[in-house]
């Protein structure tokens, strides 16, 4: 059955007053893939009454879901059909708008009487147009998605289908059965307002009555034309009892309900000239109000009975029916006479819910599961003899029941369909029936769903299981026990079952329940391997990851913890780590061996390494790795199969992707409707992959509107959506069969499964065009990624804006002469404060000669930065000098300081890794080392060695440097800027400043060494004198030595 709105032919009623629509706005985009989840198959039923049931020739029909499934019965096989309407579907054919009317019109109404409502603009009410076709039409809320299929009947003569629906907007649909599956429906009536609970046809197949709720309060007869099925009211009437059932006996309309029986008469139509009336499908609406007549209507006296609900009854001829009440009572409604007649004939003694006859007799069935059978001729006389088969279990209660031609249908408490013999009686026999057919069903409301192998299994919250095949045969069950805990207080919740995971193969499963016990068990033997109680509250989520080395399984609950277990070589499951967090952990998985994924709702998600003691591989333990900052509380994640990026589902209704390695976010989206306006919050997200153009997609379902969503995980784009669950969506899955296709299988709580087919195709490849269009692929330019190139501060700071009054010739920049600053130190060593030590210090910024400029509105034309004032330069360039040290004059260095400074603000070259940054980092390093030798720590004379090794090598590299730069005295300007090249000056300065320190501080540092050594041994006469005067004198000859290699690179260029 189609449902998507791009592949399917939407067809616009002939009768329409409103100019055509334009088309699709060229600025919203199309797209890229025509996707289609088509409804397959529906397992379980939401049928809880008469109303959502019905039989025909061979066929019957009930309701499940949003959804009705026809079966076709032939011997010992049968065949499905689904007819289920979109909430914008457009039908064939309009309906002609309604005025209300009453047969007591002096009533007084009430506030929500739906008397006093407006009627509908056509626009509203005559069509269920698809308006988000168009960029400034109307869309359909959320809660105008969410419609449930309540009531259901089959026409006679097997031509229609017409469908009641309760929610928001609710319609009675009519489809033909001429289809094998449809979703556009003949007619769409969208009068009630507050739900449908019953529609019928008349026996010719030329009426049908539908009922609203209660609140509705509304009957209307609708007249349908026997050649194209089009409906046009015929009468209506006020019908505000609570109602249960409704039939028709001959000519006349019979509703039931608690305390009521009322009997309404239909008139045909009197036949009117054509000249005078056009019928619908000419192009306009029936002008003559006179049509819409109320319906008369007679209540019945109820006698004895009027205190008795009547649930279900069945027409016997055109003027007999049979009634039931809910407590047992059997009665006989006759109009025969002049006065139609209410007649109590026996009482069976159970809890009547259904009924239905065949070759004179009648067959009535309980809630209990109790089963009678009755002789029609007994009942007609008032002497019957009731023949009553109790049910060998209390479970096996029937909700309704119906014959086709050959068979017997009944549709038990468990919402389990069977089709048996007609001739066999389910409730008492203890003999097979060698043609029963079982359609079976979940019976109680699923609470999740895990793919199996080849098919799927679901469980219950009573702890049923059930493995499932992809035709929706069951293939086995078992019950998971669950302890419950009597507490006396009815207000206490009841334990559930809440999550289930199984193994690979299926030979194992995991099951967790709101008491937080978590059981291992044997899927051969249902034995149960482990039982723990591994959260203080409701398990939340388990996963398992075995490979052939390892199985590993990690829990999560309420408690705000994680429990991690391995499996031993015994085979059973040990535990070996508690992961505490903060809050609630919503999901945890395990993708890879050494990998554990947990997200919680403060916001983060947790990485864990899993790491193990050398030769101890049982020894495992949980080292936290990574946590990533989300923007929202997640609500599900999913890792894509490579393990290199993950996608999670936030409770801001958007979805992230984020890269494992490195924790950064790739990309993020919202998710949109197909109009972009409504978002909603993914659950159960599911990665898949597609062949066409190697797209990937997410699958995931949303409880705002109970639909099945399907978003381009690269894009973000919608892709598609459908309805069919009435309550919350449970889970969802895709199985990947290769033969089969790719199929999608939600369960909802409403006990139904819903089974998808998922195709995907290239749009570009279908459509037809007199231009050749290029391959929207990946190497399209649109899906490519943007560009981006973001300049750093460092890059910034290379360009100067210029001011706006700098038009015109510019003058050139005038000199500023430096002057020598009142606080410049002198030249004798001196003792700094610890004020200038902290000014000084390698760790500022400011004292490292950081640039940090600020613009100024006084500052000169030319974009030249103002200069430098004698406070500042002393704060920036001030540095603690060692006692004894200071043999050059600092101004000297501070100058040197300054032009390096300068130099490396303005040019290009200054960054990460350049030959400047890495001169200024030597140089922090060297101050910061002569800092340290003013400590009494011992130094090896080895390291010694080496360092005045590496002293040597640098300037004379240094020195080669200088050459270099020398020799090159025509290099272009521009160039030479960018290059900036060290010069002479500085580069002999920074030699004469390091080699004089370093060599005072060495010969410092040996003084003190041996005035030590001196201290601690006694020495003969003239043994100090020699020893001093030896050292002093070597001590000599290596400053001279040291200061002659640094003086020589200076002089050689001086030559050169």
């Amino acid at each position: 059955m189609a449902s998507t709105p791009s592949n399917r032919l939407k067809l616009t009623p002939s009768n329409s007053p409103f100019l055509s629509r334009p088309s699709r706005s060229p600025i919203r985009s199309r797209p890229v893939y025509d996707t289609c989840l088509s409804l397959k198959r529906v397992v379980g039923t939401t049928c809880s009454s008469p109303t959502g049931f019905d039989t025909v020739h061979s066929s019957f029909a009930y309701i499940a879901g949003g959804a009705v499934v026809v079966v076709d019965v032939s011997g010992e096989h049968y065949s499905q059909r689904f007819y289920r309407a979109r909430p914008a579907a457009i039908p064939v054919f309009a309906v002609s708008p309604v005025t209300r009317t009453s047969s007591t019109p002096n009533s007084t109404p009430k506030a929500n009487d739906s008397r006093n409502r407006v009627a509908p603009s056509p626009r509203d009410s005559l069509y269920a147009i698809d308006w988000t076709e168009s960029p400034s039409s109307k869309t359909w809320t959320s809660r105008e998605r969410i419609k449930a299929a309540t009531c259901l009947a089959l026409s006679r003569d097997g031509r229609y289908l017409a469908v009641g629906e309760t929610g928001y907007a609710p319609r009675v649909l009519i489809f033909s059965l001429q289809d094998s599956s449809s979703d556009i429906p003949l007619v769409s009536i969208s009068e009630h307002t507050f739900g449908v609970n019953a529609v019928a046809w008349s026996p010719d197949t030329k009426y049908l009555a539908s009922l609203g709720a209660a609140n509705d309060g509304f009957l209307y007869l609708w007249k349908i034309d026997p050649r194209t099925g089009a409906a046009k009211l015929l009468a209506q009437n006020r019908c505000t009892s609570y109602i249960r059932g409704m039939l028709w006996m001959g000519n006349n309309l019979i509703t039931l309900g608690v305390r009521h029986i009322k009997v309404w008469r239909v008139e045909d139509e009197p036949q009117i000239s054509p000249t005078k009336s056009k019928f619908l499908g000419d192009g306009s609406f029936p002008t003559n109000q006179q049509n819409q007549k109320p319906l008369p209507g007679r209540n019945i006296l109820l006698g004895t009975m009027i205190d008795a609900t009547f649930t279900c009854a069945i027409a016997i001829g055109e003027d007999k029916a049979i009634i039931c009440s809910e407590a047992g009572s059997v009665c006989l409604l006759d109009d025969t006479g002049k006065q139609m007649k209410l007649v109590k004939v026996l009482d069976l003694g159970f809890n009547i819910s259904c009924i239905s006859n065949r070759d004179q007799k009648v067959y009535i069935g309980g809630k209990a599961g109790q089963f009678a059978v009755l002789d029609l001729d007994g009942i007609l006389e008032g002497s019957p003899d009731p023949t009553i088969y109790n049910p060998q279990s209390p479970d096996d209660g029937m909700m309704a029941m119906g014959f086709l031609a050959e068979n017997l249908v009944t549709i038990d408490i468990k919402r389990s369909i069977d089709v048996w013999s007609p001739d066999y009686i389910p409730a008492g026999s203890r003999a097979v029936d060698k043609n029963h057919i079982p359609i079976p069903g979940p019976g109680d409301p699923i609470v999740g769903i895990q793919p199996l192998g080849e098919g799927f299994f679901t469980w219950s919250g009573s702890g049923k299981l059930h493995v499932w095949d992809m035709e929706g045969m069951i293939r086995s069950s078992f019950n998971i026990p669950i302890d419950q805990i009597e507490t006396g207080n009815e207000s206490d919740p009841v334990n559930q079952l809440s999550v289930v995971r199984s193994a690979k193969n299926g030979s194992l499963f995991v099951a967790g329940d709101k008491l937080g016990v978590i059981r291992v068990i044997e899927a051969s033997t249902k034995r149960c391997l482990m039982e723990t109680k591994a959260h203080s509250s409701d398990c939340l989520d388990i996963t398992i990851y075995e490979n052939k080395s390892r199985v590993l399984m990690a829990s999560c609950g309420r408690d705000r913890t994680a429990q991690l277990f391995y499996k031993s070589c015994t085979g059973s499951f040990e535990h070996f780590q508690t992961l505490e967090f903060s809050a609630k952990v919503v999901q945890v998985l395990i993708s890879c061996e050494d990998k554990i994924y947990t997200c919680s709702l403060d916001r983060t998600l947790q990485i864990h390494d899993l790491v193990t003691k050398e030769g101890e591989p049982d020894v495992i333990a949980a080292i936290p790795l990574k946590i990533i900052s989300l923007r929202a509380s997640p609500s599900s994640m999913v890792i894509t199969p490579d393990e290199k990026s993950i996608f999670v589902s936030l409770l801001d209704r958007t979805v992230s992707h984020y890269d494992i390695a490195t924790g950064r976010l790739l990309s993020s989206f919202k998710c949109h409707d197909e109009g972009g306006l409504e978002t909603v919050v993914l659950e159960s997200l599911t990665y898949g992959h597609s062949a066409i153009n190697d797209l990937t997609f997410l699958l995931g379902i949303s409880n705002t509107d109970k639909s099945v969503r399907l978003y381009d995980a690269q894009a973000g784009a919608f892709m598609d959506r459908e309805w069919g669950h009435t309550e919350a969506i449970n889970g969802v899955i895709m199985i990947d069969n290769g033969e089969t296709g790719r199929k999608v299988v939600s369960v909802g709580e409403d006990g139904t499964i819903m089974i998808w087919a998922l195709v995907i195709q290239d749009s570009v490849t279908g459509s037809v065009s007199r231009d050749p269009s290029p391959e929207k692929g990946s190497s399209s330019t649109s899906n490519r990624q943007p560009l981006r190139r973001v300049l750093s501060k460092a890059e910034l700071a290379e360009f100067q804006r210029p001011s706006p009054n700098n038009a015109g010739r510019r003058s050139p920049p005038r000199p500023v002469q430096r002057r020598a600053s009142r606080f410049q130190l002198a030249s004798t060593a001196t003792v700094r404060t610890p004020v200038a030590e902290k000014q000084a210090s390698p760790a500022s910024p400011i004292a490292e000669g950081t640039p940090s400029r600020r613009p100024s509105s006084g500052g000169s034309r030319d974009g030249s930065p103002p200069p430098v004032s004698p406070k500042n330069r002393m704060r920036i360039f001030r540095r603690p000098s060692l006692p004894a040290l200071s043999t050059t004059p600092p101004s000297a260095t501070a100058t040197a300081r300054k032009k390096s400074s300068s130099s490396n603000l303005r040019g290009g070259s200054y960054g990460f890794g350049s030959l400047s940054m890495a001169t200024e980092q030597t140089c922090r390093q060297l101050r910061a080392y002569r800092k340290k030798l003013t400590s009494t720590d011992p130094i090896s004379s080895d390291v010694l060695a080496e360092l005045d090794a590496e002293l040597r090598l640098t300037a004379a590299a240094l020195g080669e440097r200088a050459i270099r730069s020398r020799s090159k005295p025509d290099r272009d300007r521009d160039r030479e800027q960018r290059s900036k090249t060290v010069s002479e000056t500085m580069l002999t300065g920074l030699l004469d400043q390091y080699s004089e320190r370093l060599v005072s501080m060495l010969d410092e540092k040996l003084r003190l060494r041996l005035n030590d050594d001196d201290r601690e041994r006694p020495r003969t006469a003239g043994e100090g004198s020699t020893t001093s005067a030896g050292l002093m004198s070597s001590s000599s000859s290596s400053a001279t030595d040291d200061a002659t290699l640094c003086e020589e690179p200076g002089r050689a260029g001086s030559v050169e």
